[in-house]
């Protein structure tokens, strides 16, 4: 677990997707062309939904698809499927991109 220090207050815990089991319950939030826009993307979307990323671990996937990387933006701290349904239902309904996933 890596914990970073963002300006201002807020700190985010940011977790390897190797730390997590498989099973696990989390939201993609978008794949970015680098880790740090999807970084960046999470504190445009923590301030605009706060009481949905206050204490939520972030998740920054690198993968390829097709021979290009990129990089999944995730949250994780969900209980189960329904509760990460529920989190991407008011976030989709608001215009931002939110997809219920399961780490395999």
């Amino acid at each position: 677990r890596r914990t970073i220090k963002r300006r201002g207050p807020q700190t985010v815990a940011e977790l390897a997707v190797a730390e997590l089991a498989v099973g696990t319950r989390l939201v993609q939030l978008g794949a970015f062309d680098t880790g740090e826009i999807a970084r960046a993307e999470w504190d445009r979307l923590a301030a605009r939904f706060p009481e949905y990323f206050a204490d939520r671990p972030r998740v920054v996937e690198e993968a390829t698809s097709g021979g290009q990387a990129f990089f999944r933006l995730r949250a994780a701290g969900f209980d189960d499927l329904a509760g990460a349904r529920r989190v991407c239902a008011v976030l989709v309904a608001q215009g931002a991109a939110c997809i219920p996933v399961t780490v395999r």
